[in-house]
């Protein structure tokens, strides 16, 4: 790349000094710019070339480090043999049953024969259990769509310790809130069947 630029200097420089008295000062102009030009192309790429050998050696230096550093790490055959034999007498672990003492017996025995509930579901299924869809019937139509007032009185309820209580609540403090349920019978029997099944 540098050789062409240097011909190309030297031909400028060549038109230039055979010129002489017969070019005008235009055309000696372009003949010093197309020559200055060059100059620029050539010092630049010079300058390339040099950044770039100095890259090269830079990098050079590091990737010779890493390397040894690397050969240095490996394990040597001896060390890879000795890794080989540890995991090879783990290959047929041998596995001994360990025999339970009377005491540690006792408290197992004692857990599995403890009356009470048997599973999640008898832990957490106290309380009233309503579903879903008659919770919104509920709502919308007892409780005039108020959820609020349907939780309160399921919680006030939950608090009462007999059916005979919930009945009494509900005729006596619920229902006159809400027209005592006219022509909504049905909901209010279903409502009162999934809290006596709750009982």
């Amino acid at each position: 790349m540098l050789n062409p630029i240097k011909k190309e200097l030297e031909r400028l420089a060549h038109e230039i000094l055979a010129q002489k008295e017969t070019a005008t000062a235009t055309e000696l102009l372009e003949k010093v710019q197309a020559l200055y030009k060059a100059l620029v192309i050539l010092e630049h790429n010079q300058e390339q070339t040099i950044q770039l050998d100095q890259d090269q050696q830079r990098e050079v230096i590091p990737v010779t480090e890493k390397i040894n550093a690397l050969v240095t790490e490996l394990p040597l055959e001896e060390e890879s043999a000795a890794i080989e034999n540890l995991f090879a007498t783990v290959a047929n672990p041998v596995f001994i049953k360990k025999e339970l003492k009377s005491k540690e017996q006792a408290p197992l025995e004692s857990l599995t024969e403890s009356p009470g509930p048997k599973n999640l579901n008898d832990i957490l299924g106290k309380g009233i259990q309503i579903g879903l869809n008659d919770r919104l019937a509920f709502i919308n139509n007892l409780f005039d769509q108020s959820e609020e007032d349907y939780q309160r009185v399921i919680s006030q309820v939950q608090t009462l310790s007999s059916w005979e209580e919930a009945q009494n609540f509900i005729e006596q403090m619920v229902k006159p809130d809400y027209d005592f349920w006219e022509g909504k019978e049905e909901f209010e029997a279903r409502f009162l069947k999934c809290l006596e099944s709750n009982f």
